[in-house]
């Protein structure tokens, strides 16, 4: 206990039946081991509240984790999201003045393209 031996406990618990005599010996024990105690309470609880301390500290840490992934997540649905609706949006296509010469390249173009996807 604290680094003392058999010896040293017995020399200092003379010491103090000499000094404080017979009658305050068991008061002054009494008052001893309640300061023990308290200090032994405040120590217990001191351990207690740091290990919530650092408890609490790594729920933080893996709500920030959880956060960050979720809005990740987040950015990249929302980025689908965009593609897909640009994709969903009709083309829009130029119509100019056509010429009756246009019209007929134009059937030309399309009787073409119509043999090619068939061959």
């Amino acid at each position: 206990m604290f680094g003392m031996g058999f010896m040293e406990i017995f020399l200092v618990l003379i010491v103090a039946i000499i000094a404080l005599g017979p009658e305050k010996l068991p008061s002054a024990l009494v008052e001893g081991a309640k300061f023990f105690k308290k200090i032994k309470g405040e120590l217990s609880d001191a351990k207690s509240s740091l290990d919530k301390e650092l408890n609490m500290s790594e729920l933080k840490e893996d709500a920030e984790k959880l956060k960050a992934s979720v809005s990740n997540i987040q950015n990249m649905a929302n980025i689908d999201l965009d593609d897909i609706a640009k994709s969903a949006e009709p083309k829009q296509v130029e119509q100019k003045e056509t010429t009756p010469s246009d019209t007929k390249k134009s059937k030309k173009e399309k009787i073409s393209l119509n043999k090619d996807k068939e061959a």
